[in-house]
This record gives C-alpha cells, structure tokens and sequence, in this order.
C-alpha cells in the first residue's frame, strides 16, 4: 500500500481493502487449520508453521494491512498453539526480515526508481539496515524451516522465530 491523498495510509484504506487483506493474511489459513488440525490430532502428531513477516514484531512504515493481519495470525497461532500441544502437535511462526527472493529484488527496482538511484545501490541501502550487513539467503530459512517441522523441534510450540539479520531492535526479537 502507498501512501495516498492526505498522506495517510490508514485513513486512506476502504474497508474492501480491510476485507482483501482478512481474505488473503488471515481467514484461509484460519479455514486451512480446522481442516488440518483433527488429522493431526488423530494422529496424536502434527506440525504448523506460518510463515509472516518480521513485521509482526516492528511494524514495517505503510503496511499496516499486512501487519495487522499478521499479527492476528500470530494470536491464533499462539491459542491454537495451546489447545493442542497436548496431542503432539506444534505451531509456530517464522518472521523473516530481508531475504534474497524475487519479491524483494522487485523492491529493490521500485527504491531503485522513486529515489533515482540504481538497483544496486538500493539493495547495499537495505543491506545496511541489517546488523548482519547482508541479506539473508532463503535456503537458510528453508533450512530452518524444515526442522522446526520435524520430530525433533517436539519441544517448540507457540514461538514466533525472527529471522531478520537482527532488524528487529526489541529485547524478544
């Protein structure tokens, strides 16, 4: 979302966009766990991992859609995250930050025109935002993905993981 007329992202959202925004962020994940969830608990086994933003935990400037929605994700996951534990089955969430994608290379070509500066130079302008000084490589994250959705991640339930390059300044990022 842009900033539009007064300058004001959230004043500026009609509620289809509120509601777009519940459909895409929210309400099919909500739908896809009541499928998923009763499996699990027959099996007495079962793993979930929502993959957010680190925006759940420092909000991102004009993505208030996309943070807010989240962040009701991360609220469902920590509940849900509860009331199953007991039948062998985690929920967790990933917030990666900055990572190498085809999604962020597209931001990296819009900085690059609204500020008329280069692709690369704005990717370095990212780049310096993190602690680590670079942009994380989404097999890492894939990496740890895929344990926290194994048998031996059984004592993990209901965290949300930054995986940022340390963006996140907050004591529990």
């Amino acid at each position: 979302v842009e900033v539009r007329g007064n300058g004001t992202v959230i004043l500026s959202l009609t509620m289809d966009d509120w509601d777009e925004a519940y459909r895409t962020l929210l309400r099919w994940k909500v739908n896809l766990t009541k499928r998923l969830v009763p499996i699990m608990i027959r099996q007495k086994y079962g793993r979930i991992l929502f993959l957010e933003s680190s925006s759940v935990k420092q909000p991102i400037e004009n993505l208030v859609l996309s943070t807010s929605l989240r962040l009701a994700v991360v609220g469902y996951a920590k509940t849900l995250s509860e009331e199953v534990a007991h039948h062998g089955i985690t929920v967790n969430i990933l917030a990666p930050g900055y990572h190498d994608t085809k999604a962020l290379n597209r931001l990296f070509e819009k900085k690059a025109r609204d500020q008329n500066i280069s692709v690369d130079e704005a990717r370095k302008q990212m780049e310096k935002q993190t602690k680590a000084g670079f942009i994380g490589d989404p097999d890492h994250l894939g990496s740890l993905a895929s344990w926290i959705l194994s048998s031996e991640s059984d004592y993990i339930t209901g965290q949300t993981i930054s995986v940022d390059g340390g963006v996140i300044k907050g004591i529990f990022g």
